[in-house]
């Protein structure tokens, strides 16, 4: 045989031309056009950048190209697809592309063994925020082909797979009653509907330009952070002297079952396995209503003034807490807090439950108001708001004229910061009005509590 008797096979193009017809070629279209007329143009081409011009554009010009003839005179010169999204690179420690002849790929059933599988979408899909490249810290042995040390991101997912598991067996295990529901705990669950339909909405606009990192660190904070470590505090019921749990009651149940389900939509896409697990263990359910079918859920309309009362008793709780430990006082032993008189703490207080809610979680055996500071207390700054927390313990001047100096110090650095942003004229002609509006209460707020301080140095002489 000769090089003449070699003849090229007429049926067969080369990978990347074959590519460029992908549109049309994965509804058949070149054969029939039914299927084609019915999807084409498709909604969202997902690739990686480096190959733009390689397939994007060319599926783009072939789409032009024979669109017409495909489809008609009516539907002629029709783009493939309507957005192009790309995705980052996946790159190692040092910034180069993961590949097998550098040997620097983690083993993926490896990884998923160690995390598992949502762990691993977890870490991935956090790393490649808005589309940047993805610097994926899991370090590989290049003789073992094992990875060296634990990716951070992965291991963060899987902790997050095992807080809404052990936030599951906590509900599961509550007995339920048919007594009234505690004014605490109907705030409580109002909090978290509005809370979770804010972040619903922050999602929808994130999901609209695909900003994918930042739907799930939305759901991450929201799950961990206002439901698991703040929302199942507050309902939880208390503890009987033989060390069982009292029952909860039967609203408040049902309706906390009801916003984890929803969470577990929402977060399907993103962590299917854990979140399918958990919605059918959630309650009972008919054969084939299952989580990956469910509608995913929209926000309703947000009480944003509720939002932010709860929010600020959720600050004073924690300053509560850390001049506790900060003075070595268990958290077992029941306080007095006194609220300084102003309109804006009576404004805060009057929703209903947030008194009793600031009460439980901070363990008080008292939640007054006062126009002085009374005796043998210890200042405390939430927001502009001022607290007095009654401590039986010899006060310390210096230390406390100390702490409340670092305050100051911080709270003036961050005014000059403010202030700094405001007098510079580009900034402020070209910031939108409500950008600005921010800027100027975040400086307002700042010399208020720079006010309070000052005040609290005075008296302590």
């Amino acid at each position: 045989m000769t090089i003449n008797d070699l003849q090229q096979d007429e049926d067969v193009v080369d990978t990347w031309f074959s590519s460029w017809l992908w549109p049309i070629a994965v509804f058949d279209g070149f054969e029939r056009q039914d299927e084609l007329k019915y999807y084409y143009p498709t909604n969202v081409l997902v690739t990686g950048w480096d190959i733009m011009f390689f397939w994007v554009a060319r599926m783009i010009m072939s789409g032009y190209e024979w669109s017409e003839e495909l489809l008609g005179k009516d539907l002629k010169g029709r783009m493939p697809f309507h957005d192009v999204y790309f995705t980052g690179m996946v790159r190692d420690s040092k910034r180069r592309k993961m590949s097998k002849q550098l040997g620097n790929s983690p083993d993926a059933l490896e990884l998923i063994e160690n995390y598992g599988a949502d762990g691993v979408r977890f870490g991935m899909l956090l790393s490649g925020s808005a589309g940047n490249d993805i610097i994926f810290d899991a370090p590989i042995d290049p003789v073992t082909k094992t990875v060296l040390n634990e990716s951070k991101l992965c291991e963060q997912g899987r902790n997050f797979c095992n807080k809404m598991w052990n936030a599951l067996r906590l509900i599961k295990g509550w007995e339920r009653s048919d007594a009234e529901q505690p004014e605490v705990n109907a705030l409580a669950v109002a909090w978290m509907k509005d809370k979770f339909d804010q972040t619903l909405a922050e999602v929808e606009a994130n999901f609209t330009t695909y900003r994918l990192g930042d739907v799930l660190m939305g759901l991450y904070q929201t799950i961990w952070d206002d439901f698991c470590s703040w929302y199942l505090e507050i309902i939880k019921p208390a503890f009987n002297e033989d060390g069982t749990s009292e029952p909860i009651d039967h609203q408040t149940y049902e309706a906390t079952i009801n916003i984890f389900e929803k969470m577990m939509a929402a977060l399907h896409p993103f962590m299917p396995f854990v979140t399918e697990e958990i919605w059918h263990q959630l309650r009972e359910r008919k054969a084939g209503n299952d989580c990956v079918v469910a509608a995913y859920p929209t926000a309703g309309r947000v009480d944003k003034d509720m939002i932010q009362k709860v929010d600020k008793a959720k600050d004073l709780i924690t300053k509560i807490r850390e001049s506790r430990s900060s003075k070595g006082i268990s958290p077992k032993e029941s306080l007095r807090l006194f609220a300084q008189n102003l309109p804006s703490t009576q404004a805060m207080f009057e929703l209903n439950g947030l008194a009793g809610l600031v009460q439980k979680m901070g363990n008080l055996s008292e939640l007054s108001f006062t126009d002085d500071e009374p005796a043998g207390t210890v200042s405390l700054l939430s927001g502009t708001e001022k607290y007095f927390l009654e401590m039986n313990i010899t006060i310390d001047v210096a230390a406390e004229r100390e702490r409340i100096t670092k305050e100051l110090e911080y709270y003036q650095g961050f005014v000059a910061s403010v202030e700094k942003k405001l007098s510079n004229e580009k900034f402020v002609g070209g910031a939108p009005a409500a950008v600005i509006d921010a800027e100027r209460k975040k400086l307002a707020d700042g010399l208020e509590k720079m006010r309070i301080l000052e005040e609290g140095l005075v008296k302590l002489g």
